[in-house]
């Protein structure tokens, strides 16, 4: 399987394909923001699921994903004192970056400690210090 897909959005769409993509101008990109994935899950493919450690801003935190050709970038809000999470804003990204589709519907989602979004928020809560993370 072959990316067409420049810039970040392309070494975020290699690193989520656990290396069976191959597309030689993003992989310095890779290289190079190595450090700033984290994996913190699997969709129903096997492909990874990452958090962004470099967009975090206190507690809001973006995780991406493989979208068919492209990728889904989640943004959540936590509430780490009341173990509460916030689903802000879903945007899905086509193979050349383009923004295909977005909801910025916002609201609480259930929080699962062994969920991508609860290891991001896990993450999250122990970079700022939060009293039992």
């Amino acid at each position: 399987m072959y990316f067409k897909i420049g810039g970040m959005v392309g070494a975020i769409a290699i690193l989520l394909s656990n290396g069976s993509a191959i597309a030689a101008p993003t992989l310095s990109a890779i290289a190079q923001d190595g450090q700033r994935y984290i994996t913190v899950g699997h969709d129903k493919l096997g492909n990874s699921i990452a958090l962004d450690t470099e967009t975090i801003k206190g507690t809001t935190y973006k995780l991406y994903g493989m979208y068919g050709d492209g990728i889904f970038e989640t943004t959540f809000d936590a509430s780490c004192t009341e173990s509460r999470l916030f689903l802000n804003h879903i945007a899905i990204y086509g193979s050349k970056g383009q923004l295909l589709q977005e909801d910025k519907q916002k609201g609480e989602i259930p929080f699962v400690a062994n969920s991508s979004p609860g290891k991001g928020m896990k993450i999250v809560c122990q970079k700022i210090g939060a009293r039992g993370w």
